[in-house]
């Protein structure tokens, strides 16, 4: 039996749907096959999985500049450089046993320091397994670029173009699109979906995601914001695992005149995406993937510098979304997209045209053609 081990990471939350969105669609490919995921940092060490993954939200929060400062600098530093290096060489002998103790014929990375480590195990003979490595968002960074990778996975063409300028040979990319889980590629039909979360049909709804950790800031001001709005409109918020934004949107609805309904962590996001109009959200590169998948327009509010910058970036030159800094500016836009459906219509329609709901299937699909054209079902040094 094909036994496929996924590497990623808890950060944010993308690396980990991204990994699950391919471990379906493998499944969904192919029944007589084993997948897993492995949290590499929890992996290597549950208590620097706690403190990075603290530290990464404390950053991103309160701290963008800083985080951005981060991103540029360790984006201009070459490709494999001896500080991640050193990175890599961290828990080597925990990854060997579990890669001993599962022996899987194909690696996946949906994280860039776990594909460098496993590409730096291939350099030093110690493993003979193909890499494949998926890029979660629409940016290219050195981080992810590691010599010893057999497949890139990405998410656009320019994210292609940007690894063949790079160094990366062309032979070694496909354009998928970023994984999201093969449920986009079949929607519930709107009139059910008004039915199932009590929405007026004759109302536009405002979809509001916080992402997976409620990385979005400002929410209760955004919702105060629509309300404020002399315009027809209905909310959805859906706040992830940020029980105190939950807890604080709860408190506000009763106090609002616009409808507002609050959601915690949901399962079913693509009903959501599905039943909005519009979407203010952080620029996450597997929340906007959804969004593009289902044609939902986006306004990406205050996106903070690095890969969410570089995110916004594509989708507002394909069309897809507009970005926003303040409240103002959000405001501003509202008012222009409610009250001109034609450019709400132009939205949807790019953001439809770029959507790639059954990424995760074509990415399945090169996977295990990698797989197949290995010549040893299991390529291990002893």
């Amino acid at each position: 039996m094909l036994n496929i081990l996924i590497f990623t990471a808890s950060y944010g939350g993308g690396h980990w749907q991204a990994a699950r969105a391919v471990a379906k669609a493998l499944l969904l490919h192919q029944k007589d096959l084993k997948t897993e995921i492995v949290d590499f940092v929890e992996l290597i060490s549950p208590t620097w999985n706690r403190v990075t993954s603290f530290t990464y939200a404390k950053s991103v929060r309160n701290a963008p500049s800083l985080y951005g400062y981060f991103y540029r600098a360790t984006n201009r530093l070459k490709i494999d450089p001896i500080w991640e290096k050193k990175f890599n060489y961290l828990g080597v002998q925990k990854i060997l046993g579990l890669l001993q103790a599962r022996r899987p014929h194909l690696i996946v990375a949906t994280y860039s320091v776990a594909a460098g480590a496993i590409s730096r195990l291939k350099k030093q003979g110690l493993l003979r397994v193909p890499l494949v490595t998926v890029i979660t968002d629409y940016a290219v960074h050195n981080q992810w670029i590691h010599p010893w990778t057999d497949l890139y996975l990405v998410g656009s063409e320019q994210v292609r173009e940007g690894l063949i300028g790079r160094g990366v040979p062309g032979t070694k990319i496909a354009v998928t699109g970023i994984p999201i889980d093969p449920k986009f590629a079949s929607l519930p039909s709107r009139p059910f979906l008004f039915e199932k979360f009590g929405l007026n049909p004759g109302v536009p709804v405002i979809l509001i995601m916080a992402g997976a950790v409620g990385m979005l800031r400002g929410i209760p001001s955004i919702c105060r914001l629509l309300d404020r709005l002399p315009l027809p409109l209905q909310v959805l918020a859906v706040t992830g695992k940020d029980r105190r934004l939950y807890r604080r949107l709860r408190r506000l609805a009763p106090k609002m005149k616009k409808p507002l309904l609050v959601s915690g962590y949901v399962e079913n996001v693509e009903e959501y995406m599905a039943a909005a109009d519009l979407l203010i959200t952080k620029a996450g590169g597997l929340t906007t993937s959804e969004a593009l998948a289902v044609g939902l327009p986006m306004l990406i509010y205050r996106p903070i510098p690095g890969q969410e910058a570089e995110n916004t970036r594509y989708l507002t030159e394909i069309g897809a979304a507009l970005a926003v800094r303040n409240l103002r500016q959000l405001e501003a836009r509202l008012i222009q997209l409610l009250s001109e459906p034609p450019l709400l219509e132009m939205l949807r329609e790019s953001a439809r045209a770029a959507g790639r709901p059954g990424a995760a299937l074509t990415a399945a699909r090169h996977i295990l053609n990698l797989a197949a054209c290995s010549h040893h079902p299991a390529l291990w040094c002893s």
